[in-house]
């Protein structure tokens, strides 16, 4: 059989582009190396923007929501801002795929390893580890940021891969009832990127991620900054993963394939946010390929995607090189907080941010 389209990856890029593809008619196959559900190393932020590009309820996926974020700099100054209107969610990454992936009208094939692919000038032949073959007329790579499919295609030849650590906490409730509606971000405890806490339903997500190439001991600092907050990982399993941080525009297509989510590298350079680019890069590939013309991809994602996460690199490389001065001038305001959260709601971009907090930034300096 050949499927109009052949998802790789069934992720939440992965997950969404079958949806929106199945809905317009689409005969989709979506093939996942893992066996579903799988779990998924994320910490598990979910803008609310993201729950409105689906038609359906997802509010079974939430774990928790957050209402406030404690901001610390190496587990010492802190602040606490309050979020308006709980714009961020958490949920496991299991789940939320999962629940999207169910509502989409498509086959699919877990276990299923893709090792080969074969471009033609009328349709995509993709090969698994089994000696299995499937053919159709696009493909969609959504496998993540070590994605088979960039490389296969000789896509994305210039990919940087940040790191992160991660791990799930189960805590009595007394002390689970401390983190009710509360994320909490550290810096300062190494160069170029940062510790988190999340709030689950019976756990705490914790992690930490480098978004700057470093020699830093992520394992050991995470364990002794959680435990500057009363949480001890002895006996937690600790899992790592890829960071595909954006660094430039980069091609994204080919003739009959396209790239979504962490195999495009639509990770944000200073936040680490991966989630809502990729279920909108998913989105203008399902266009992209309703349209027979894949030729305008990676300019549309540049556009709506990648010119904002330029400008976040510029802000990551502020940030990251000054994070104690950016911390006391720039994080411990509320304004920024709130530039943050319409941003994450796409009421705002980091153009917007830039303009209205750096010149805060350089007035405050000019006072020192």
């Amino acid at each position: 059989m050949e499927y109009d389209v052949i998802v790789v990856g069934a992720g939440i890029g992965g997950a969404a582009a079958a949806y929106y593809l199945g809905e317009a008619g689409c005969r989709v196959l979506v093939l996942e190396k893992e066996t579903l559900p799988r779990y998924k190393p994320c910490g598990g932020g979910v803008p609310h923007s993201v729950f409105g590009y689906f038609p359906f309820p997802l509010d079974q996926a939430i774990e928790a929501k957050v209402t406030r974020v404690r901001y610390s700099y190496q587990g010492r100054e802190e602040v606490t801002v309050p979020l308006p209107d709980e714009i961020i969610a958490m949920v496991m990454r299991d789940e939320f795929d999962a629940l999207v992936l169910e509502q989409a009208r498509c086959e699919v094939r877990e276990a299923t390893l893709v090792t080969e692919v074969a471009e033609g000038k009328d349709g995509v032949a993709v090969f698994t580890a089994d000696g299995q073959g499937f053919r159709g007329r696009y493909l969609i790579g959504a496998d993540g940021a070590n994605s088979t499919i960039a490389r296969k295609l000789g896509l994305r030849r210039g990919r940087f891969l940040g790191a992160a650590i991660e791990a799930e906490v189960p805590l009595p409730p007394r002390s689970m009832a401390d983190w009710a509606g509360t994320a909490l971000f550290e810096f300062g405890a190494l160069k170029g990127g940062y510790l988190w806490i999340f709030p689950k339903r019976e756990h705490l997500s914790v992690g930490i991620g480098a978004f700057r190439k470093s020699k830093a001991k992520l394992r050991e600092i995470l364990r002794r900054e959680m435990a500057k907050f009363g949480i001890n990982l002895d006996g937690i399993a600790l899992h790592g993963h890829p960071l595909p941080i954006y660094l430039r525009s980069e091609k994204l297509n080919t003739a009959r394939s396209l790239l979504v989510g962490d195999a495009a590298g639509l990770m944000d350079p200073l936040s680490g946010e991966g989630i809502r680019h990729a279920v909108r890069s998913a989105c203008l590939a399902a266009e992209a390929i309703l349209q027979g013309d894949l030729s305008r991809y990676t300019t549309w994602v540049q556009r709506e995607i990648g010119a904002n996460l330029s400008c976040a690199r510029w802000l990551a490389a502020l940030f990251y090189g000054l994070p104690r001065l950016c911390f006391r001038l720039g994080v411990r305001n509320p304004k920024a907080t709130q530039l943050l959260a319409e941003m994450l709601n796409d009421r705002a971009t980091y153009l917007d941010i830039s303009r209205r907090i750096l010149p805060y930034l350089l007035r405050s300096l000019g006072k020192r």
